[in-house]
């Protein structure tokens, strides 16, 4: 079997090396930079209206009306901007039981689904600046539109996220420490241990940038906006519209530690400016380090074998290093034919496993 094969059927969340960007205006904006320009990582490459949040309203169940009736029930043109309270919709319902929705800001209403009844309410849209997340060179500028810059660095993929983008020096917090002892304003704050609400408001009371953190449980994520949210369905009273600061979690769901890999990435680069993008939009989570110690310590794990996390089945969860491809024989639980690996465990022993149960994480 090659290891070719074996690489490619690996999941992998670390890059290293070459990096592209491509850079997007949020609405309409300028763009102040020009093709062949060098930049360096949080420069400012233009400024955009960015909206400052968003709320879905599925309008049918929450002002129990039929579909063809939403529109009807609108008390406000779309684009118009309102204040907050102002009344948006509102529908008597069954039995003379009047039903609303009203602005949750001052803003407007930038859409409505004729196929679902849902609406998208955008709060009011600023100016803001907007800075580059990588350094390199400026290889395309469409106008009105975007840019593309390329560079060199480390590019670690969230597995879930929210809350927009930020760039700042890197602070890791060891277990136990407190944010508002160690963290200083600006910083983007990276912790080992699973998100915690009380955690997280110690943090933006701190005044960080941003939040790197391996999990949360389900309660986390709702009363911190980590998941997304329909008006009309039951959440906690204190939830936000969206996370207090940008927030990347590399693991996702449930009650994780941050694997030793990526802990050591994020001490090397410990002090560096670097950039974290927290998106619901699968795949475009992500923090960008820059080249050097990072870059270093992902091509020496390379050296000593492809570091992997296990991340289904009976070892899920277990760390340690490709050591070659198992017996064409191996079976997958389901009895299947798969492509196999034997990882070496870092807390010793080997175990054979599916390589789509794996995890590149260097």
């Amino acid at each position: 079997m090659e290891a070719e094969r074996v690489g490619r059927a690996i999941r992998r969340t670390v890059r290293s090396g070459a990096l592209r960007r491509r850079h997007v205006l949020p609405s309409s904006g300028r763009i102040l930079v020009h093709e062949g320009d060098e930049v360096v990582m949080g420069q400012v490459w233009g400024r955009g209206r960015m909206r400052t949040g968003v709320t879905v309203a599925d309008l049918p169940r929450l002002l129990n009306a039929q579909l063809d009736d939403v529109p009807g029930l609108l008390k406000v043109s779309r684009a118009e901007i309102v204040e907050e309270d102002t009344l948006l919709a509102e529908s008597l319902g069954r039995m003379g039981i009047g039903r609303e929705w009203r602005a949750p800001a001052r803003g407007m209403i930038a859409s409505l689904s004729p196929r679902t009844g849902v609406a998208v309410f955008v709060r009011e849209v600023r100016e803001v600046a907007l800075h580059c997340r990588l350094a390199g060179t400026v290889v395309g500028v469409t106008p009105g539109e975007s840019v593309v810059i390329e560079g060199q660095g480390v590019a670690i993929s969230g597995a879930l996220g929210a809350g927009g983008r930020a760039v700042g020096p890197l602070r890791v917090i060891e277990s136990g420490d407190r944010p508002e002892d160690v963290a200083e304003v600006g910083e983007i704050l990276v912790t080992p241990d699973p998100l915690r609400t009380e955690w997280m408001q110690r943090a933006v009371e701190a005044r960080v940038s941003a939040v790197i953190a391996p999990s949360a449980d389900d309660a986390t994520l709702s009363e911190l906006a980590l998941a997304p949210t329909i008006v009309g369905l039951p959440l906690p009273a204190s939830a936000p519209l969206t996370p207090p600061v940008p927030t990347l979690l590399t693991e996702g769901f449930g009650h994780t530690r941050m694997p030793r890999a990526l802990q050591r990435m994020f001490r090397a680069s410990a002090d560096e400016v670097v950039s974290v993008v927290g998106s619901r939009q699968p795949g475009e989570s992500e923090v960008l380090l820059p080249p050097g110690p990072s870059e270093a310590l992902a091509e020496e794990l390379r050296a000593d074998g492809l570091p992997v996390r296990i991340v289904a089945g009976p070892d899920a969860g277990e760390e340690g290093v490709v050591v070659g491809p198992a017996p064409d024989e191996a079976r997958a639980p389901s009895g299947s034919p798969a492509i196999c690996v034997r990882v070496q465990r870092t807390h010793g022993g080997t175990v054979t496993v599916p390589a789509a149960n794996c995890e590149a994480i260097a």
